[in-house]
């Protein structure tokens, strides 16, 4: 199982890295294009040559994992692990050549300082309410913040780009019970929530009364399914019994 961790996290990066070189392409194609247009409209009979890029291959940096505490037995959530964006910097030299270079990532905490006062209220206010969840436990690391019953995710929340983002696992009940009867892997991915304005607060309040709400299911299912299986039990202790006794007599 560690190997093939390492083989599925070295797969990630290399999709990043793939995924970021694109990026820079494009971004390449497009300044080139704009200094093109430039140079033709100030002298069309004698355009500059212009210099192929230089890139500079991003350092991806490593990410902090969260500390787990100690978790009450709940329904394992299965999620996809987005690769951690790297910030870049695009710089022209004297010489016509562009370079790119990974700035320094800032962590939660850094892009928490710099919100609004208002953006602040929010995020406060969502934490705020995520964690008054009963037996709800917070996790928290130099991406993210997240709140979870048992192995249940209530919210994430990051900051991207100075909005708050919140994620969620939303399962529907009958599906999960589905795939865990038949014991079938499934990756689900967030549902993410932009947090722009006091309505869409109210949304992500929702959407954790909508998570507690299917907890609370499944437990009750669980109940339900050892309930069962009790009954199942003694039914067939005592067919045993009267077929034992049925026999000796």
């Amino acid at each position: 199982m560690e190997i093939l961790f390492m083989v599925f996290m070295v797969i990630v990066s290399i999709m990043a890295l793939f995924a970021v070189m694109v990026v820079f392409r494009d971004v390449v194609k497009e300044i080139l294009l704009a200094r093109r247009e430039r140079n033709a409209t100030a002298n069309v009979a004698q355009q500059a040559p212009v210099a192929e890029p230089v890139v500079e291959q991003a350092v991806e940096e490593p990410v902090e994992a969260p500390v787990e505490e100690e978790v009450v037995e709940e329904t394992a959530e299965e999620t996809v692990e987005e690769p951690v964006e790297e910030e870049v910097a695009i710089t022209e030299e004297d010489d016509g050549k562009i370079s790119f270079s990974a700035k320094q990532q800032q962590t939660l905490d850094e892009k928490y300082l710099a919100l609004s006062s208002e953006a602040k209220n929010w995020y406060d206010e969502i934490i705020k309410y995520a964690s008054a969840v009963e037996n709800s436990k917070r996790y928290k690391n130099a991406r993210y913040e997240e709140y979870k019953v048992g192995k249940n995710r209530l919210v994430r929340l990051l900051i991207k780009r100075g909005v708050i983002n919140c994620e969620f696992i939303l399962h529907n009940s009958d599906f999960r019970n589905y795939v865990q009867e038949n014991k079938i892997s499934v990756k689900q991915s967030a549902t993410t929530m932009l947090v722009e304005d006091a309505t869409t607060v109210d949304a992500v309040k929702n959407s954790i009364d909508i998570v507690v709400s299917a907890i609370a299911e499944e437990k009750e299912y669980k109940k339900q399914l050892a309930r069962e299986k009790r009954r199942a039990a003694r039914a067939n202790s005592k067919a045993v019994a009267e077929e034992t006794e049925t026999e000796n007599a």
